[in-house]
């Protein structure tokens, strides 16, 4: 009865509890998000839709089995894009739009976001600016479309701003193939003509979510080249390494790795504690899982 509550602020603070007991392994995710989908087309606070799409999004992303998302993946894009296509306010329908180019990975959703990439499919009041359009790029080529790389020509081809290259690079590393892994860790590594801006902001798309096996040969090299990266790089881009390569993980095998690292290996105490912080949301997402 959730949805019943009038107050915002309590009906907010409720769905905290809730994500708590998620996050705590006391509550279902599948639970969750069965909620969540039945209270979301009432919600009229903007703020809390939000949230509630974030935290639907991670777990729908990291706390489910592959069979589970399998099966609530049509539901929750359709919620989304009935949401995007349908809700009362401008801002409501920019927030669904948002949530539903992330969590769109069927069939059926990548079509539609090609189908909005395109314009034959538009949303009253949401814009599709030149970063959407890179994003949903992005995830198209994540999730291995088949007219992701043509797309990709054509909007390389429009777009030859230094922003245009800088995305389109980020998007490539999006790429579900072994030679591209290499090349652009390579890159990190090794590649001084490559920006830094650039590299930062490929590392989550390097490190999809969909493409374990392909990642996490990965995860030991990222480790052991962590004073490198601190002596070479800036000072927040030391947690944003850890937090792609660790947190682009979900796995017990990955979770191991990591502590036989620590236990093997001598780091500085401040990466050592950077390494702790991270691995807790690890700890939770396979916690969660099993």
């Amino acid at each position: 009865s959730i949805s019943n509550i009038t107050d915002d602020f309590h009906r907010t603070m409720l769905w905290g509890a809730l994500w708590d007991a998620v996050r705590e392994a006391e509550l279902d995710p599948r639970e969750y998000l069965a909620l969540v989908m039945k209270s979301l087309p009432a919600e009229k606070d903007e703020e809390l839709a939000q949230s509630l799409l974030d935290r639907s999004t991670r777990t729908f992303q990291r706390y489910l089995s592959d069979a589970a998302r399998i099966q609530i993946a049509p539901k929750l894009e359709e919620l989304c894009f009935e949401r995007m296509m349908n809700a009362p306010d401008p801002g409501l329908r920019i927030t669904y739009f948002r949530a539903f180019r992330v969590i769109a990975t069927t069939a059926n959703g990548r079509q539609k976001l090609k189908d909005l990439l395109s314009g034959r499919t538009s949303a009253q009041g949401v814009e599709i600016k030149q970063v959407d359009r890179w994003r949903i790029l992005t995830s198209l080529i994540a999730q291995n479309d088949p007219e992701a790389e043509s797309l990709l020509k054509i909007e390389t081809a429009n777009d030859h701003t230094d922003d245009g290259r800088k995305h389109a690079y980020i998007a490539s590393a999006a790429r579900a193939d072994a030679d591209s892994k290499q090349r652009y860790f390579n890159d990190y590594l090794s590649n001084p003509n490559v920006p830094e801006d650039w590299i930062e902001g490929s590392l989550w798309t390097f490190n999809s979510l969909n493409q374990l096996q392909l990642t996490l040969p990965y995860l030991k090299p990222a480790l052991e080249a962590l004073p490198q990266v601190k002596r070479q790089r800036k000072i927040f881009f030391v947690l944003a390494w850890l937090n792609s390569f660790i947190g682009g993980q979900k796995n017990p095998e990955a979770l191991d790795l990591v502590k036989r690292f620590l236990k093997n290996n001598r780091l500085d105490r401040d990466l050592e504690l950077k390494v702790l912080e991270v691995m807790d949301e690890l700890e939770r997402t396979v916690k969660i899982r099993r």
